[in-house]
């Protein structure tokens, strides 16, 4: 049976949720999916990431208006896109949550009084 919602809107009442609130979609992605594997330093990186990834897929939906794609990407297909532990494994030790260039390079001074 066809739901009058899904064909006015030309997506699930689900999908349309996801979409019209992208913290909402956001949160719920893969980032923070139960059972990705990811520890909590990079859940506390990716949870505070949300507006640049925001910023990220504007720019991929304007680049799909200007080519003039007639499907442009959705925020959730732009977030199921995303490879988490490789964008997070390639950061910096200290760009990642705790960790600084003193644990990993101790100023002398410390280490021989």
């Amino acid at each position: 049976m066809a739901n009058e919602w899904d064909d006015f809107l030309g997506m699930s009442w689900a999908d349309y949720q996801l979409e019209s609130d992208p913290s909402l979609a956001y949160f719920s992605s893969g980032a923070f999916a139960p059972g990705q594997g990811m520890g909590p330093a990079q859940q506390q990186y990716w949870g505070s990431q949300s507006g640049n990834i925001w910023n990220q897929y504007q720019g991929v939906l304007g680049s799909d208006v200007r080519q003039g794609v007639e499907s442009p990407t959705t925020f959730v297909d732009f977030l199921e896109q995303q490879p988490w532990t490789e964008r997070y494994s390639s950061l910096s030790p200290s760009l990642r949550p705790g960790g600084g260039s003193r644990r990993f390079n101790p100023s002398t001074r410390f280490m021989y009084q």
